[in-house]
């Protein structure tokens, strides 16, 4: 399936990013339910015979110096091997998830990005009613830093649930995220697109970029309703900018609906793709 241009762009900044002094912005945690942050040694729906330390191993291999995950990237069929920065567990997020109308749960392994900017995060999709199955999993990191999105999980489609990630970096003056849609169908993880959003703070103004998510009535695949809204405030201070921005709020809104013929949901306009471009240009 091909890459939208904002999906393409969010690839493109992980090599971008590999020459900026980066730190990571820390994630917020304060997510509604269902997501949990267990630790490896917790049961799995208070399963005695089954911890999370134990569907870890179904991913991670051995510890070693050459220890890697062999994984494909979300929206790609290619399978690539990443080597692990550390040999400490991966940071553990979870959510339960339906696909097809059973019952499944996403876990997201965020394993950091040791002296790189883009880390490793990988997003696995269980079965774990009977004896666990790794269904699917796929690299989702675009940054140092990769959690579930508030809200994680878009729950009304009859065919599957929508999971929300995001990935976050920054620099002095400017910060960068990354929101990743993914359909859970027919026990996989289908890439829909990367919502891309673009923070900078100067003497002279402050733009942010936020990223809103909502999901219409239940259905077979219900729309997906997603906005950036950019909000730019000046401030009193000038250091020699040519020209400051309009203080003031802007929306941008694009509805995915799902193409019974594509297979797939399909964005209404290419506006997140030229608020991509147009962030690439602040850069």
């Amino acid at each position: 399936m091909p890459l939208s241009g904002a999906a393409r762009t969010a690839a493109l900044l992980r090599v971008a990013f590999i020459g900026l002094a980066l730190c990571s912005l820390p994630i917020e945690r304060a997510f509604a339910e269902p997501v949990s942050f267990p630790a490896p040694a917790d049961r799995v729906d208070d399963r005695e015979d089954l911890t999370f330390a134990d569907l870890m191993r179904l991913i991670m291999p051995a510890a070693g110096a050459e220890a890697a995950v062999t994984v494909r990237e979300i929206g790609s069929d290619v399978v690539e091997a990443f080597a692990l920065a550390s040999s400490a567990a991966p940071r553990l997020a979870a959510v339960p998830v339906r696909a097809d109308g059973a019952e499944r749960l996403a876990v997201l392994l965020d394993f950091g990005s040791g002296e790189y900017v883009v880390g490793l995060a990988v997003l696995a999709l269980f079965d774990v009613t009977d004896a666990p199955r790794l269904l699917d999993a796929a690299n989702v990191a675009s940054g140092a830093g990769t959690a579930f999105y508030d809200p994680a999980r878009l729950g009304n489609g009859t065919e599957g649930d929508v999971l929300a990630i995001q990935s976050t970096h920054a620099n002095s003056g400017q910060s960068y995220t990354t929101v990743p849609l993914i359909l859970v169908r027919a026990d996989r993880l289908e890439l829909i697109d990367t919502i891309f959003a673009f923070d900078e703070r100067l003497c002279g103004f402050e733009r942010t970029q936020r990223v809103g998510l909502q999901q219409a009535a239940a259905g077979a695949f219900p729309d997906i309703m997603t906005t950036v809204t950019e909000l730019t405030t000046l401030s009193q201070e000038t250091c020699g900018e040519a020209a400051l921005p309009e203080a003031g709020t802007r929306r941008i809104a694009v509805t995915y609906r799902w193409d019974a013929g594509a297979q797939r949901y399909i964005a209404d306009s290419d506006a997140f793709d030229v608020l991509a471009r147009e962030s690439e240009e602040r850069f």
